[in-house]
């Protein structure tokens, strides 16, 4: 399988072809960070903070950054303006799963996966786990405390083709700006969305 950048956009990559070993996305994700850095492999250091997330061992680097894998895919979020969060799926991967995965969903989500069309859920669950996962990496806490927060039921267009709109999110007081992309990945649709901290954000 061919290692393969593609840029979804000005500071979200998606590598295709990677191996499953977690040496090899670490490898990738140091080389990634190294050049975004203009600094050598050898002085990024990752470190992890009291949830498990990912972080630069420099406290003064001015950036931060998430990621994300799976099925040989490896998404890594940055940003220079504060926390970020990113989380990549396969339609494939959903399409078994949604219906026992989306059960931790707010009761407002679940109704609303329930009222589309059986063929059109598989998406729209993959964009509501993103999204969330995205947000509460971006947040700091990750799914410790499940996934009924942030509660995403005032989406209507979650099965729709994309491209999508980015949507504003507000969990506990903390605002995040949402964005999904997609693309064809040998035959299997690849979902990814990243959340950004976003204190000044207004919300509607």
């Amino acid at each position: 399988m061919r290692l393969d950048t593609v840029p979804l956009d000005g500071m979200t990559w998606l590598y295709t072809g990677i191996a499953q070993a977690a040496e090899a996305r670490s490898r990738v994700l140091v080389r990634h960070l190294a050049r975004r850095l203009d600094r050598p492999e050898a002085e990024i250091v990752l470190a992890r903070d009291s949830f498990g997330k990912p972080m630069l061992a420099d406290p003064d680097s001015g950036y931060w950054f998430n990621c994300a894998s799976c099925d040989g895919l490896l998404l890594i979020a940055g940003s220079r303006q504060g926390p970020v969060g990113a989380d990549v799926e396969t339609l494939e991967r959903c399409i078994p799963v949604w219906e026992d995965a989306s059960q931790g969903f707010a009761p407002a989500e679940r109704a609303l996966l329930a009222a589309l069309p059986a063929a059109r859920r598989p998406l729209a669950f993959a964009r509501l786990w993103t999204a969330k996962e995205a947000v509460l990496k971006a947040r700091g806490t990750g799914i410790v405390d499940g996934l009924a927060e942030p509660d995403l039921s005032f989406l209507r267009d979650l099965a729709d083709s994309p491209p999508w709109i980015s949507t504003k999110v507000n969990v506990g007081g903390d605002r995040f700006a949402v964005s999904w992309y997609t693309l064809p990945m040998d035959e299997a649709l690849a979902i990814a969305a990243r959340a950004e901290a976003a204190p000044n954000l207004e919300m509607t």
